[in-house]
C-alpha cells in the first residue's frame, strides 16, 4: 500500500515535471537507490545534466550532496552540473587552510 502511494506521488511529480519541460520528454520512474539508478539511467546518454543540491550559499564541494557527487563521480557520460539558482559570488569561497610554518 505504502509502495502503491509512492508511486502514484512519484508519478505526478514526473507528470508535472513532463508538462512545465513544455517539449516532448521521456518519463521514466524507477525505485532503488537514487544515485545509482541515476547512473543507471544515463547508460547510452551523450549528456547528463545534475543540479547541485548541497549547501547553495557558497562555492564548493559541499554544494553537492552526497548522492549527486557519486553521479558526478561514476556517470557513464559527460555530465554537466548546474546551480539550481543563481549562483553565490566568488566571495564565499572560503580561504585557503593556514599551512603551519616549515
Amino acid at each position: 500500500r505504502v509502495r502503491d502511494l509512492a508511486e502514484a506521488a512519484g508519478r505526478e511529480l514526473l507528470d508535472a515535471a513532463a508538462e512545465a519541460a513544455g517539449r516532448d520528454v521521456r518519463v521514466e520512474q524507477r525505485s532503488g537507490r537514487v544515485e545509482r539508478e541515476v547512473v543507471a539511467a544515463a547508460e547510452g546518454m551523450n549528456l547528463l545534466v545534475v543540479a547541485r543540491d548541497g549547501d547553495l550559499r557558497r562555492l564548493g564541494p559541499h554544494s553537492l550532496a552526497p548522492a549527486t557527487r557519486f553521479v558526478v563521480d561514476h556517470a557513464p557520460c559527460a555530465t554537466l552540473l548546474v546551480w539550481p539558482a543563481a549562483a553565490p559570488g566568488v566571495e564565499s569561497i572560503p580561504p585557503p587552510p593556514l599551512h603551519p610554518p616549515h
